[in-house]
């Protein structure tokens, strides 16, 4: 029952990061929507400096605010669906309703806004899923099934397609609201840090918060799903290249992500940061085009790139909510700033150059997160070697007098220990085969016997002694 319990929010924020993106991919690259972009392009500009400008703006909106979007997201969650297809549909029928960009530009803003909140708070919920395996199975798995699903709704007739979008972002709010509903005994608080990685890894997420982001936002300015109106990444014809892509997207995540621990996600995500940088160095269409490789294995490979560097934009995110002392809507809505901010950007620079002027901005820019992340990596090292662990024996020693000195049960004792260890509650849990909530209840009555607030703050104490 546990396990079903678990796995209901799991499959509902799957299946909502996938809609959301299928929604997104169908409105700008879906051939029932090619002459709205068209109007927009040829009057004012790509349709994507709009919809990027509105993300900037509502999720610095939500930065500013995170507390008031949290308290009043109900009637966001409720309304933000039904306006988002309202503004599907009628961007879909902009060109027959009107001449001018009017329309389909305010469109095309409204549904920015749109997929800000639902991303932001999709982040949110995942972000409350107990364990690490899960968020990553979340992400990863809401990437694949959005990569396949857009090829089947792009080959669909154009009015059955818009109509079967507006209905994706529709089911996007449902499974929102029902994750929020499985997810609504866990609470999240900027001072509860039971759940969160290590405070040595914390500043590292900062970095990977800002780099994620930007890597994504280059690997969408080089690629066909960085602009609207490109018809090349949906249709049934882009299966061929789709499948494959999937596949060495999940044997990639694997690799990396194939053992999940609290204490070792800062690592993975630094390992993970090198693969994206050297595969958006050498995934270069042009330069795979010139060397005479087959179409179909350029776009496999540059569609595999597009879904890890969007995976870990997202896990970025995601991770910064469970790690920053920030309101956890503020890291969400942070992601999607930073990456819409160096979106606009980069599809105004790196569209205007050169074949080898590209080739060579890129490479610098590589070489510069490349530098900020070695300097990041030595921080986290350094701040490791000045915490470093205290041996075992010594560990034991120092939580057998505090349960001694703070009147603690034997069991309290074994826990105390654990906790001073590093161990996570489910490590806890299983350890001493005892279920989750007597865990929660054995470390609150600790917390309030050493009089600490946190695992950090017990840590501290036990090593201090």
């Amino acid at each position: 029952m546990a396990k079903a319990s678990a796995a209901r929010p799991l499959i509902f924020i799957t299946i909502g990061l996938a809609l959301l993106d299928i929604w997104c991919d169908v409105l700008g690259h879906g051939s029932a929507t090619v002459a709205a972009a068209d109007l927009v392009g040829a009057s004012l500009t790509n349709g994507r400096v709009f919809w990027n400008i509105s993300l900037v703006a509502f999720c610095g909106a939500i930065v500013l605010a995170p507390r008031w979007f949290t308290d009043h997201h109900r009637p966001w969650d409720l309304a933000v669906p039904a306006a988002a297809a309202l503004g599907t549909v009628l961007y879909a029928l902009s060109p027959s309703l009107t001449p001018g960009p009017a329309l389909p530009t305010a469109c095309i803003v409204l549904t920015g806004v749109c997929y800000g909140w639902l991303e932001a708070r999709l982040f949110f919920e995942a972000a409350r899923l107990e364990k690490l395996a899960h968020v990553v199975l979340a992400l990863a798995g809401s990437r694949v099934v959005k990569a396949i699903a857009v090829a089947g709704v792009g080959a669909l007739a154009p009015a059955v397609q818009i109509a079967a979008d507006a209905l994706a972002v529709v089911g996007c709010g449902a499974c929102l609201i029902a994750a929020t509903t499985s997810l609504a005994h866990i609470e999240m608080r900027p001072t509860s840090t039971e759940w969160r990685l290590p405070v040595t890894e914390r500043a590292g997420f900062i970095a990977f918060v800002i780099l994620f982001p930007v890597l994504n936002a280059v690997g969408r300015a080089l690629s066909p799903l960085g602009f609207w109106g490109d018809e090349s990444i949906v249709g049934g014809a882009a299966l061929p290249s789709i499948l494959p892509a999937c596949a060495l997207f999940i044997a990639v995540v694997v690799a990396i992500f194939h053992h999940y621990d609290d204490g070792g996600m800062f690592p993975r995500m630094a390992a993970a940061l090198l693969v994206l940088l050297g595969a958006l160095l050498l995934v270069d269409q042009t330069t795979l085009a010139e060397l005479a490789v087959p179409e179909v294995v350029i776009q496999s490979a540059s569609l595999s790139v597009e879904l890890l560097s969007h995976f870990l934009f997202w896990l970025a995110g995601v991770m910064a909510a469970r790690t920053l002392e920030w309101p956890p809507l503020r890291s969400t809505a942070m992601a999607e700033l930073v990456m819409s901010t160096a979106a606009i950007l980069f599809s105004l620079i790196l569209q205007s150059v050169s074949s080898l002027g590209r080739f060579i901005v890129i490479a610098a820019l590589y070489g510069a997160v490349a530098v900020l992340m070695a300097v990041v990596w030595r921080t986290w090292q350094a701040g490791h070697e000045a915490e470093a662990p205290t041996p075992v024996n010594d560990l034991a020693e120092a939580c057998a007098l505090i349960a001694a000195e703070r009147n603690l049960s034997p069991r309290e004792a074994e826990v105390l220990a654990l906790l001073a260890e590093g161990r996570s509650r489910t490590y806890i849990m299983e350890k001493l085969v005892i279920s989750d909530a007597t865990v929660k209840s054995h470390t609150n009555h600790i917390y309030q016997k050493l009089g600490v607030h946190s695992k950090q703050d017990l840590i501290t104490m036990v090593r201090e002694r």
